[in-house]
């Protein structure tokens, strides 16, 4: 093979690669965030559910989240999920060494994202302080179309704050440069 045709399928392998990289780069979805309003309206509900943990009103918050997740579950469902929510938010209160978190003595947010391509779901992430262990809690919002937020889920888990948030969900937006 002669040099100028190595070089020629050198320059050729080069800019298929730049070209590779300019194309993973403009497939990215646009990275759009959404409102200050729904963020703040999404703080501010995750704020009412803190203040009624750590003042103990695990009725209200259960009814709340079944209010929230559940609008569209029958009265049958929606009662016996508003009994396993209080069920579980009772055992979280549970100080040790019959339960393994106890009362709140405050909390933090440890991450705010959103889907890349979109301005109406977006997740807040929280961890609570309990006399005997923290909790993760995450909650997912969506903007309906008429703009009003809602709650479309909530969750707290147990695992280690640094394990919870190195999972894939969790690093989407690193990879998009979020």
């Amino acid at each position: 093979m002669t040099t100028l045709r190595r070089a020629v399928i050198t320059i050729i392998v080069v800019l298929f690669a730049q070209v590779s990289q300019l194309r993973a780069q403009l497939d990215k979805p646009r990275i759009i965030t959404p409102s200050a309003d729904s963020v703040a309206a999404a703080y501010k509900m995750a704020d009412g559910l803190f203040a009624n943990l750590k003042a103990g009103k695990n009725d209200e918050i259960s009814k709340w989240l079944v209010e929230q997740v559940g609008y569209a579950w029958d009265a049958q469902t929606k009662i016996k999920n508003v009994n396993d929510y209080k069920a579980k938010l009772d055992m979280i209160l549970l100080s040790p060494p019959a339960g393994q978190y106890g009362k709140m003595s405050g909390y933090d947010l440890i991450e705010e994202s959103s889907l890349p391509g979109t301005d109406r779901y977006f997740r807040l992430t929280y961890i609570s302080y309990h006399e005997g262990a923290p909790l993760v809690w995450e909650f997912r919002f969506y903007v309906k179309p008429d703009g009003k937020l809602a709650l479309s889920a909530c969750g707290w888990s147990d695992k280690n704050p640094f394990e919870y948030l190195s999972t894939g969900d969790m690093q989407l937006l690193r990879w998009y440069g979020h």
